[in-house]
C-alpha cells in the first residue's frame, strides 16, 4: 500500500507520556539467559574446499525449509490450546550488556595482536576497501571490516532490548536495531547506566577504549543534551577538549518525529517515515513471523476480539477512554464473540465494572503469550491509549484488523486526515480491511467496523518500508553515511550566520 508523503503528522513525546508507570517496574532486571555473539554469520574461508562445503549448505537449505514448510501444514497448528508454533528472530538474542561489552573488547583484542585491526572509525573509500578474498580471509579470523566496526549503543532502550527486560514501544524498535547490526556483522557495546540517568561517562570511557574502531554513538536525547553541555563529563569534541568525540558520530535514537538533536532533524533517527528526522526503519517481520499467521477457521472459537490495552485505567471511564464497557460488552452479545485483554490491574473499581460487563483479562501477559492471544483474534481494538505502539503493526503482520480511534479532527472539515491525531497516528493513511479508523466515542461506528473485520478477513500484511530487507538496507547506510560532511555544512552555515552551537570537527 503506497504511503503519502504529504502526510506528515508530528508526534512530540508529552510530558507524562503513556508508560513512564510500567517503565518504573522494570528497573530491576531478571536473570538473563546468555548466548555467544555471532561474530562471524558469514563464510569462514576462502579455500576451495569450504566454498564448496558453503555452496552445497546453501543449495540444501531451500529444500529443508520447503520440507519444513510442507510438514507445518500437513501437521497443522494446534491454535485452541494456545500450542502455536515459535521461530526465533535468528538475528537477535538476549544476554549480559556488561558480559557482551567483555566479548567484544576481547575479540577486538586479539585482531590486534594478530595485526589484523586496522582503523574503522570512518566509512572505507573504494581505493582503501580489500578485495573480497582479503576481507573474506579477515572474517575468518573474527576481524572483517564490519565485524570491527563499533557503534556505541548508549540508549536506554538498547540495554533494555538486549537484557529482555522491557516491551516498550522503544525496545522493540531497539530490537529491530540490534538485529540489523547483527545481520550486517557491526560490532556494538552498551553504555546505559539505568533508568531516569542521562550519564555519558561509560559511553566516553568506551569511547577511549575503542576509539579507532568507533563509528557512531546512537544515544537518548538526554544524553546527547549532557553530552554537548556537561564540560564535566568531557564527552563532546571542543576547542578545550579536543579528545572528546566529536559531534557527528552522536545521533539521537529517538522514538517519537520532532527533531531532537542539537545538530537538527537530520541527527535524529526515527522509525517513521512521515517526518523529516533521519529515516531509520524498524522491521516487525523477524518478531511478528515467530508465530504462524492462522486461517479464520484456525482462530479462537467464538471469535475473540482482543483490546489494545496493558493497564486496566486505560478502561476508566473517562474522556481518554475512546469507548464505553457497556458497548464493549454490547459486542458480545451482538456478534456472539469475545472480547479479552491482557491487563496489569491497577485500579480496583475499573477492574469490578470490566467484570461485571463481562469482559475477560487475561492479567499482565508475557511478550510471546501476547502474541498468541493476538494471533488467535479476528479484530485487535484501538482504546485511545497506550500511544503510537508498535503491536497493531504486529496485528497486522499476523492478519488482524486494528481499529484505530481517531482522537481529535478538524470539525469544519472532519475526513481531513492530516488533522487527524489518533491512538496510532502513523497509521491513518491505511484503509479498511487492514485499518478502520474510528472516531472516538462514536459508538455505532465502532460497532460497524467490528462487523466489517469479522466478516473481512485480511492475510498478512507488512508495508515495505517495515520489511527486514528494507530495515537493514537502512541499518547499512546509517553507518556507511558521510556524517563528517552532513555537520560540516552544518558548522559552516552557522559561522557563517554567527548563530548556533559550534563544535570541533
Amino acid at each position: 500500500m503506497a504511503v503519502d508523503n504529504d502526510y506528515i503528522p508530528l508526534a512530540t513525546s508529552p510530558s507524562g507520556a503513556d508508560g513512564i508507570d510500567e517503565q518504573k517496574e522494570r528497573i530491576t532486571r531478571r536473570p538473563l539467559r546468555n548466548r555467544p555473539f555471532p561474530f562471524n554469520l558469514l563464510p569462514t574461508s576462502i579455500h576451495t574446499q569450504k566454498k564448496l562445503l558453503l555452496i552445497l549448505i546453501l543449495l540444501a537449505i531451500p529444500s529443508i525449509a520447503l520440507l519444513l514448510l510442507i510438514g507445518r501444514h500437513l501437521l497443522g497448528t494446534e491454535s485452541s490450546s494456545g500450542n502455536l508454533e515459535i521461530h526465533d528472530n535468528p538475528y537477535f538474542f538476549t544476554g549480559d550488556v556488561w558480559e557482551h561489552n567483555q566479548q567484544v573488547a576481547d575479540r577486538l583484542e586479539r585482531c590486534a595482536s594478530l595485526g589484523l585491526l586496522r582503523n574503522t572509525s570512518l566509512p572505507f573509500g573504494p581505493h582503501e576497501r580489500l578485495d573480497d578474498e582479503e576481507e573474506q580471509e579477515l572474517i575468518s579470523n573474527g576481524c572483517g571490516t564490519n565485524q570491527t566496526t563499533v557503534i556505541i549503543l548508549s540508549s536506554l532502550w538498547f540495554a533494555e532490548a538486549f537484557a529482555g527486560t522491557s516491551t516498550a514501544g522503544e525496545t522493540i524498535y531497539a530490537q529491530s536495531v540490534i538485529s540489523t547490526l547483527n545481520y550486517h556483522n557491526y560490532s556494538y557495546v552498551f553504555a546505559s547506566l539505568g533508568w531516569y540517568n542521562p550519564d555519558m561517562r561509560k559511553t566516553v570511557e568506551l569511547w577511549h577504549k575503542h576509539r579507532n574502531n568507533v563509528r557512531m554513538v546512537l544515544a537518548d536525547p538526554d544524553q546527547v543534551g549532557i553530552c554537548y553541555n556537561n564540560v564535566e563529563q568531557k564527552c563532546l569534541k571542543t576547542t578545550e577538549n579536543m579528545e572528546g568525540i566529536e559531534a557527528w558520530r552522536v545521533l539521537s535514537f529517538w522514538y517519537w518525529d520532532d527533531a531532537a538533536n542539537p545538530l537538527g532533524e537530520h541527527f535524529t533517527l526515527s522509525p517513521s517515515p512521515r517526518n523529516n528526522n533521519y529515516f531509520l526503519s524498524y522491521s516487525i517481520e523477524p518478531t511478528c513471523r515467530r508465530l504462524p499467521s492462522l486461517s479464520a477457521s484456525e482462530r479462537s472459537h467464538p471469535p475473540q476480539a482482543y483490546l489494545l490495552a496493558k493497564q486496566i485505567k486505560y478502561l476508566e471511564d473517562t474522556g481518554k477512554f475512546s469507548w464505553t464497557l457497556d458497548t464493549l460488552s454490547h459486542l458480545q452479545e451482538k456478534y456472539d464473540i469475545k472480547v479479552l485483554a491482557g491487563m496489569t490491574d491497577d485500579d480496583e473499581v475499573t477492574s469490578l465494572r470490566v467484570k461485571e460487563a463481562g469482559l475477560t483479562n487475561l492479567g499482565r501477559l508475557n511478550k510471546l503469550d501476547f502474541y498468541r492471544q493476538l494471533a488467535k483474534s479476528f479484530v485487535f481494538i484501538g482504546v485511545g491509549q497506550p500511544r503510537i505502539s508498535p503491536s497493531p503493526w504486529d496485528a497486522l503482520c499476523m492478519g488482524v484488523p486494528f481499529i484505530n480511534p481517531i482522537l481529535s479532527w478538524d470539525e469544519a472539515d472532519p475526513d481531513n486526515r492530516t488533522s487527524w491525531h489518533a491512538q496510532q497516528w502513523h497509521m491513518t493513511d491505511l484503509e479498511p480491511p487492514f485499518v478502520y479508523s474510528v472516531k472516538a466515542h462514536d459508538l455505532p461506528a465502532l460497532t460497524e467496523a467490528v462487523g466489517q473485520a469479522l466478516h473481512t478477513p485480511i492475510k498478512s500484511f507488512i508495508p515495505d518500508y517495515m520489511r527486514f530487507e528494507f530495515a537493514a538496507y537502512r541499518t547499512a547506510d546509517l553507518v556507511e553515511g558521510d556524517w563528517m560532511g552532513k555537520a560540516q555544512k552544518i558548522l559552516d552555515e552557522r559561522i557563517e550566520r554567527g548563530e548556533g552551537q559550534v563544535f570541533a570537527m
